[in-house]
């Protein structure tokens, strides 16, 4: 199960497009990376599940606002970075997320990291925060 969960983990990637003018890294096997060009950013998770389950959970109707998945996009990271520094916890959140909410990312960016959180909580049942936001998968 760790295996899993670390390699499921371990391919959450931030990064743009082509050539990058800022990169920040974890110096781990397992990187999270973000890159900034022209400030286009791109998020890229690597588990194969995540794409087909973002398509049929997402939909415009239940679209939120860019400060409303800013602001949770920070309280999961804040929230997931803290377990991964946590050794009884660790071992599910192994890569610190090199995420900084004053940089605009993008609607589509902040949402795709805001459903990645919602599926690992609900798809994969591994709790990021004490306080679930509301429903609207």
């Amino acid at each position: 199960m760790k295996t899993i969960l670390s390699a499921l983990f371990g391919m959450l990637f931030l990064f743009s497009c082509s050539s990058s003018s800022r990169m920040m890294t974890v110096p781990d096997e397992n990187l999270v990376e973000i890159e900034k060009n022209k400030d286009e950013y791109e998020l890229i998770v690597m588990d194969p599940g995540f794409d087909s389950w973002f398509i049929t959970t997402w939909s415009p109707a239940k679209d939120r606002s860019l400060s409303y998945y800013n602001s949770w996009n920070q309280r999961y990271v804040t929230a997931w970075n803290y377990k991964a520094t946590r050794p009884l916890t660790s071992k599910y959140f192994e890569n610190i997320i090199m995420y900084d909410p004053t940089v605009d990312y993008g609607i589509e960016l902040e949402r795709k990291l805001y459903y990645y959180f919602r599926y690992v909580d609900t798809k994969l049942g591994i709790p990021i925060l004490d306080g679930q936001p509301p429903a609207i998968l």
